[in-house]
């Protein structure tokens, strides 16, 4: 667009309200004829007249012509429209008024100025632009200006009227910049030398290219040629997002297929592209109903397109040969440095991945030098070995500032320092060990591998510390189940095996013979009990044991149970239940307890092989152990005065196949998962179990049961 000389200034709010009105949706002819009416505003003429080729460029095609309201209409000279079609410039003459009419009327003008200028842009052209004024030497050099300055405008209105050459591929306009844009691009390339990130400098060059071109909206997505896609980077302006269907969404680091759209367009050809009405495009699916005209510049290194700007306007004749240009040298200004900034992000990119794999990673990280200092660690270092240290009071060094933080805990302390030792001695080899922590119990895994520099000279070590305490549970539990499987269904079998042989072999005495068969009962049932038992832990771990509630009378129960716990006791045995009289009934599945008071008993009387009593109590308690469920409970004691269990072993009583290793224990025999069934079990009745032991003296246990509210009575 031709710049308006300093007398013109003022015309410059009309040049805007005539771009205005030229990229409206008003129909055409309308359009033209409030063109002319603005136009006297600034130029002094009589009548005037526009040529255009509503089809195509370059006088191809039917001509259409839009005249003023007033004047003289048919009185037009077409020899002087074709000779300034013809030119580059315009034609300003004076022609005397009986080259118009023969014999003018009376009150016309002698002599009219004609003034006529082709309406061309990008080299094409559009139209002609003709006025004409009374007298001699009319329309001066500040109003013709005035017109040069419309004409990229009116060009534009005419092409998109048309629908020819409404998606322009537009060639580089190096030699198109003003001084003062010159001076803009010079400036940039200083501020572009500048260290910047990829979304800073991008931002930086949107931000010029909307303050320079007088774009509404514009963005910047980068190419990603590997997986044919454009990454949307910046973008600024839109109130909503300007581009959905086949174009981009305008959301940051969001990827679309560059086969979609204007832009991809641009990615794949590396050519700027202008659409001059996107509502004139079928494949062109806005989102903002701002949008209408769309600028698309690549950004080039080495023929291969790094990034497209788009700018964005709602005015269709927003980008004249001046704005492409300065959006195409601002894009030429910009490979190098946004191949810098590029290859900058991938590390950075690169870097917080491998980071956030580091820091999410349960294993701990440590980083040595050559003198186990840590360098850097992740969380999960502090973490495993259950200790908080930080660098700022200096270097942490291993093991000497690790082993007075954990050496309540460690089990061999020396076992550490050797580790550190035998890597400082051998810096190259690849060593593990294991270390083992007390209160609570914890095994770690400690993998010390050598680190090198990109020149390959050892630089320090790296620790891995895994810990392994569940996997090494795990597999005791294993190694426990198949030992105390294989030990009690050893035992029952060998008698069935044995006594059913001798009943094969030769014959017995009936009484005999009613021995045998009861001991392989008696064999099997125990047989079916342990099955029963292991069927039963795996239902209650996999929450598929239901309750069968009911209002039962706790005396009634344990009157029920009488016969069978006679069977199981011996005549060393002394058995005392006390039950108050005035006792609550519970809110209970009668098998369930009858179940955990069976495992309770036998247990009270396996565990006191030299006999005693065993003590049995109910009673509703006035206090509960402080994290006891509120609401009301029976308490429920089972005490015996056997050998009792070990402090350290109290905790581990609960835990599947568990079972305390000692001779007394090894005699016993047992599966280890009656304690594990009727804790479950009495946790699913909403009630808690504990216990109090003694070693030698006896042990004690407790546990609750719900008492019947108002809520559950029948």
């Amino acid at each position: 667009m031709l710049a308006l000389p300093p007398t013109t200034q003022p015309a410059l709010p009309l040049l805007s309200t005539i771009a205005r009105l030229l990229s409206s949706e008003r129909s055409f002819a309308a359009r033209i004829h409030d063109l002319f009416v603005l136009l006297h505003e600034a130029v002094g003429f009589h009548d005037g007249r526009l040529v255009c080729w509503l089809r195509s460029a370059q006088a191809a095609g039917p001509r259409e012509q839009f005249y003023t309201s007033d004047g003289w209409h048919d009185l037009w000279i077409d020899d002087l429209t074709e000779l300034v079609a013809q030119r580059d410039g315009p034609v300003h003459t004076t022609i005397p008024f009986s080259k118009l009419l023969s014999h003018p009327a009376a009150g016309l003008p002698t002599e009219i100025t004609y003034f006529g200028v082709p309406v061309t842009w990008e080299g094409q052209l559009w139209g002609v632009l003709e006025l004409r004024a009374d007298g001699a030497q009319a329309i001066n050099a500040t109003e013709q200006a005035f017109v040069n300055a419309l004409l990229p405008l009116l060009a534009a209105a005419i092409a998109v009227e048309g629908g020819a050459g409404n998606v322009l591929t537009l060639p580089y306009h190096p030699n198109e910049l003003t001084s003062e844009q010159n001076q803009v691009i010079a400036s940039l390339r200083t501020e572009l030398e500048a260290p910047l990130t990829l979304n800073a400098l991008l931002k930086l060059l949107l931000d010029w290219a909307l303050d320079s071109t007088g774009a509404e909206a514009g963005a910047i997505s980068t190419v990603d040629h590997e997986r044919g896609e454009l990454v949307v980077q910046v973008h600024e302006g839109y109130t909503n997002a300007p581009f959905n269907g086949s174009e981009l969404q305008i959301e940051p680091r969001r990827r679309v297929s560059w086969e979609l759209g204007i832009v991809g367009k641009v990615a794949r050809t590396g050519r700027s592209l202008l659409i001059r009405d996107v509502n004139r495009e079928p494949d062109y699916q806005p989102g903002s109903p701002n949008v209408r005209a769309e600028l698309a510049v690549p950004i080039i290194a080495d023929s291969k397109p790094l990034a497209v700007l788009v700018l964005n306007s709602p005015r269709s004749a927003a980008f004249g040969d001046s704005e492409v240009a300065f959006a195409q040298a601002l894009c030429s200004a910009a490979p190098q440095p946004l191949l810098r900034a590029i290859r900058y992000q991938s590390l950075l990119e690169t870097s917080t991945q491998l980071s956030q794999v580091i820091t999410s990673m349960p294993i701990g990280l440590a980083l040595l030098d050559l003198q186990s200092r840590v360098l850097r660690h992740n969380p999960a270092w502090q973490h495993v070995w259950g200790v908080e240290f930080s660098g700022n009071d200096g270097p942490f060094q291993l093991p000497w500032d690790l082993v007075p933080l954990i050496l309540a805990r460690l089990a061999d302390p020396m076992g550490l320092n050797d580790f550190c030792a035998n890597g400082q001695s051998n810096p190259t080899e690849v060593q593990t060990t294991t270390i083992r922590l007390r209160d609570p119990h914890q095994e770690l895994d400690v993998l010390s591998v050598p680190t090198r520099d990109s020149l390959g000279q050892l630089t320090g070590r790296l620790w891995l510390v895994s810990d392994v305490t569940r996997e090494r549970e795990a597999d005791r539990l294993k190694s426990e189940f198949i030992s105390v499987v294989s030990h009690e269904l050893r035992t029952p079998l060998t008698s069935i095996l044995g006594y059913t042989e001798l009943l094969l072999a030769r014959e017995f005495a009936p009484a005999d013979q009613r021995e045998f068969v009861k001991t392989v009962y008696d064999e099997a049932n125990h047989l079916s009990q342990i099955v029963e038992d292991m069927l039963g832990i795996s239902r209650l771990e996999a929450g598929k044991v239901k309750l069968n509630q009911w209002v039962v009378s706790m005396r009634q129960l344990i009157g029920e149970m009488t016969a069978q716990l006679n069977h199981h006791l011996s005549n060393r045995h002394r058995m005392v239940i006390h039950i108050p009289n005035q006792l609550p009934p519970a809110y209970i599945d009668r098998d369930k307890v009858k179940q955990i008071l069976f495992n309770l008993l036998i247990n009270a009387a396996k565990y006191s092989p030299r006999g005693g009593e065993i003590a049995l109590s109910i009673e509703e308690p006035a206090t509960l152990p402080p994290d006891h469920p509120h609401g009301r409970f029976l308490l429920i004691t089972v005490s015996d005065q056997g050998i009792g269990i070990a402090p350290e072993d109290l905790p581990r009583i609960w835990e599947r196949f568990y079972r305390v290793d000692n001779t007394n224990t090894r005699r016993i025999g047992g599966t280890g998962l009656g304690l594990a069934i009727t804790r479950a079990l009495v946790e699913l009745h909403g009630g808690r179990i504990w216990v109090d032991s003694v070693v030698g003296k006896g042990t004690t246990f407790f546990f609750t049961l719900p008492i019947v509210t108002e809520l559950v009575r029948p």
